[in-house]
């Protein structure tokens, strides 16, 4: 079966494809219940390009996937060209041959303006563009291109197509049943099934920092919870519930108040954040960042995860965003208990400055090595709490049944052991009969 959306509202997507690495318009059609089709526009049903839900293995693959998708990439007007500054990010054509264009990423690193001219009434633009390639022939090279060669990446939206947002949600559903199997053993309340790792509860009871501001989240989620007259109304206002952004590889002494301040500057948006404690051996720490509802959440991973920009410290550590959740009632009373007990008990902050670098510069090259292999870390991290869960859980498996047989059967006992009992009395049989014998005086040798 294929379902095919299209009409008023559907957003015209672009797609990145796997075979060339270059940007082509596409639509996308779902070929069953767990594969997705992507057509490009202009070329024959042979070079379609098929995703089996099955092969997105981990919750990684699926966002790297989601961003092989975004809005169509606009082409920029003779007159537009003074919004094309340095750091932005833009989709070039790139000449393979005479009759074969291809679109790449690139980054704009500077700006050779020249005067404007008007042929026959019409704006023309004569400026140069020197352009760093993010991807593509010419990745990781500087060249001159010509406004006409040059396209505005459009910014991803929240809203996606319904029918990429169904696929990814399939294959985040696979995932989540997978993970649920390794994690159902006996002590699987410890955990949480869709991440395998510590829940959200258990990660908030190990924050030590807090931001507080007047009129706060957390004031608004205490007010909730205790007049239930306003909690429908209010539950409503933000979406059903607040959602949280775990950011990993944070500088070690992080002030909770700067990441609120740092995310309110850049993105408007009122948040609460925490900073968790960290291990003697770790050289870094994670932080939680909550906030009021979905769309503040998607705002906030946009930001935090855009294409042309890394976050990073003073130091250069770049920020990595490594979970996105709702929070649930039990977690959001975690919360409020933390803000209270912090209200209680201030304890100095170490302030530590945070910046965006934008695609294309030398700082953002090496954030983006230092996030790769943070990310290599994570993955090969996350692997072994599954080796442990799969391990603990063989062992709660043996407990049990040697437990049930117990009950059935009596004890275990070991074979060897079970030889060596029989033989011992044996002896002692034999030791005990000799001895009758030599009081009697038969005894025979």
């Amino acid at each position: 079966m294929v379902v095919v959306l299209e009409g008023v509202g559907v957003m015209a997507l672009e797609f990145r494809s796997q075979m060339d690495d270059a940007w082509y318009d596409a639509r996308i059609v779902m070929d069953g219940y767990d594969c997705l089709r992507v057509k490009f526009v202009g070329f024959p049903d042979d070079q379609d390009e098929v995703f089996d839900a099955n092969n997105l293995t981990s919750f990684k693959d699926i966002a790297e996937f989601r961003r092989r998708f975004r809005p169509v990439s606009v082409q920029i007007q003779d007159n537009e060209c003074s919004q094309v500054t340095k750091g932005t990010l833009v989709c070039v054509a790139h000449a393979i041959c005479p009759d074969d264009r291809r679109f790449y990423d690139a980054v704009v690193y500077k700006v050779l303006h020249e005067e404007h001219r008007f042929v026959k009434g019409e704006e023309e633009c004569p400026c140069s563009f020197i352009l760093f390639w993010r991807h593509g022939p010419k990745a990781g090279c500087l060249t001159v291109q010509d406004l006409e060669n040059i396209c505005r990446v459009q910014p991803r939206r929240s809203k996606m197509n319904p029918l990429l947002t169904s696929f990814l949600e399939t294959a985040r559903e696979k995932i989540e049943i997978t993970l649920s199997k390794i994690c159902a053993t006996p002590h699987e309340a410890a955990y949480d099934e869709k991440a395998c790792r510590p829940s959200v509860s258990q990660r908030l009871k190990q924050a030590s920092f807090f931001s507080r501001r007047p009129s706060s989240l957390i004031s608004s989620l205490k007010e909730m919870n205790g007049n239930p007259s306003q909690r429908a109304g209010h539950v409503r206002e933000i979406e059903g519930t607040p959602h949280m952004i775990i950011v990993d590889n944070l500088e070690r002494g992080l002030s909770p108040l700067k990441i609120v301040e740092f995310i309110h500057k850049k993105v408007s948006i009122s948040c609460e954040a925490f900073v968790s404690p960290c291990m003697s051996s770790e050289w870094y720490t994670r932080g939680t960042i909550l906030v009021d509802s979905k769309t503040n959440v998607d705002r906030l991973s946009d930001f935090l995860e855009g294409p042309d920009h890394i976050i990073i410290s003073s130091s250069g550590r770049p920020w990595v965003m490594t979970e996105k959740t709702r929070v649930h009632e039990s977690s959001i009373k975690t919360f409020m208990l933390i803000s209270q007990k912090q209200q209680q008990s201030r304890r100095s902050e170490t302030m530590n400055e945070l910046k965006v670098v934008a695609s294309g510069t030398e700082e953002y090259k090496k954030a983006k090595l230092l996030k790769d292999l943070f990310w290599e870390f994570a993955n090969h991290q996350c692997q072994l709490h599954q080796r442990l869960l799969i391990e603990e859980g063989r062992i709660w498996h043996l407990s049990n049944a040697m437990q049930k047989s117990e009950i059935h059967s009596g004890p275990i006992q070991p074979a060897r052991e079970k030889r060596q009992k029989q033989e011992t009395k044996r002896q002692k049989q034999k030791q005990s009969r000799e001895a009758s014998q030599r009081k009697k005086g038969t005894l025979i040798f």
